[in-house]
Formats: structure tokens, C-alpha cells, sequence
């Protein structure tokens, strides 16, 4: 047992040495910018060497993959039924939708930069992690009666994600006829006007 503990010691010190990492990056990304932080910046809010950095992630890059999923595994806590006072599974959904959209890492510069990392590194597979957040929703929207039961969860969960990201995208075009989150709101009622169970009622 004396043997592991050191071991179980060092893995702890990585991962916590690695999150320093992610949640300094995150914080110098959406207050100075992407372009406008270096490295040394990184591993100085850390509080740790600059070569450290190169130990956990090969480029400044490569870090936002990283940073994203972490968001995600926070949120999908977040949402879980006793954690929330949300107790319909379509209330979730847009609320999960809501939050992301807050979310520096969706304002363009770092949703660009973001897209890159990921499409450079080909293991990643860009956007599953949220949508097997949503897709984890709809199926407890199906057993609440909320969405159709006949539907693909994984499929509908895409055709919500993919909606989201549209609806982004307009906004930051430009096009901007209400508040984003009405704007988001609209999205997933105009899907579950067509996806709706019998329990579901409309958002007012």
C-alpha cells in the first residue's frame, strides 16, 4: 500500500498541475484574448514553469480542446436532476443551450480558434461531447412523456446542436431581431413542435 501512495500522490499533483493550466488559459483567453496570451502568461497565473505547460499540451492550441470538454463535463453536472430545480428534461436543454451560449468559449475569435484545435487533432471528434449531453436530455424528455418516444435520441439531440450553432452564428452576424436566448428558446420550440409528446407543453 506504502508503494502506491506516492504514485496515487504524483497522478493527483498532474491533474491538479493540468487543471491550473486550463482554468488559467480560460481565464487570460476571455480577458485579454487568445492572440494577445502567451504561454509564459499561462504558466505564470499557474504558478508553474513555463515548460511545464509542454508536459500536458504540445501548443498553446491544443489546450482549447481541452478547455471545452472540461466546460462540458461541468455543465452536464450542472444539469443533473439534483442539482437543478429544472425538473422537465426540455427545460434542461435549453437551459444547457443558454449556458453555452454565455460562454466566452462561443464568441467568435475562441470559437474559431477552438474549431481549429479540434480539426487539427483527428481523434477529437468535434461537438460529440455536447451532444451526448443532449441526447442524455432527450431520452429523459422521452421517459417524461415530454418528447416522442419513436425519436433517435442521438439523432434528434444532432439536429438541436446543429439549430444551437446556426442560431449562433446568425447572432453574431449580425442578425439579432431578439434577445440570443429568445432567439435559442425559438429553436427548440420550433423542433419540439415537431418532436413534442404528449406532456410537453410550449414555452410561454
Amino acid at each position: 500500500m506504502k508503494i502506491d501512495e506516492p504514485l496515487s500522490r504524483r497522478e493527483r499533483k498532474k491533474q491538479e498541475t493540468r487543471q491550473s493550466l486550463m482554468e488559467a488559459a480560460y481565464q487570460l483567453f476571455t480577458r485579454d484574448g487568445y492572440d494577445a496570451t502567451t504561454v509564459s502568461d499561462i504558466t505564470d497565473a499557474a504558478g508553474v514553469a513555463k515548460g511545464t505547460f509542454f508536459n500536458y499540451f504540445p501548443t498553446k492550441e491544443a489546450i482549447l480542446p481541452a478547455i471545452a470538454a472540461h466546460r462540458t463535463e461541468r455543465l452536464a453536472e450542472a444539469l443533473t436532476a439534483e442539482r437543478t430545480a429544472l425538473a422537465s428534461p426540455v427545460a434542461r436543454i435549453r437551459h444547457a443551450l443558454q449556458l453555452v451560449a454565455d460562454d466566452p468559449l462561443c464568441e467568435p475569435q475562441l470559437a474559431q480558434r477552438l474549431f481549429s484545435a479540434i480539426m487539427r487533432r483527428r481523434e477529437l471528434k468535434p461537438g460529440h461531447a455536447m451532444r451526448d449531453l443532449l441526447a442524455e436530455q432527450v431520452r429523459q424528455g422521452q421517459a417524461a412523456g415530454e418528447i416522442r418516444e419513436d425519436l433517435d435520441p442521438v439523432s434528434l439531440a444532432g439536429a438541436i446542436h446543429a439549430l444551437f450553432f446556426h442560431q449562433l452564428a446568425m447572432w453574431y452576424q449580425g442578425y439579432r431581431p431578439v434577445p440570443l436566448h429568445t432567439m435559442i428558446d425559438g429553436a427548440v420550440d420550433l423542433l419540439m413542435d415537431g418532436a413534442a409528446g404528449p406532456n410537453w407543453t410550449p414555452s410561454s
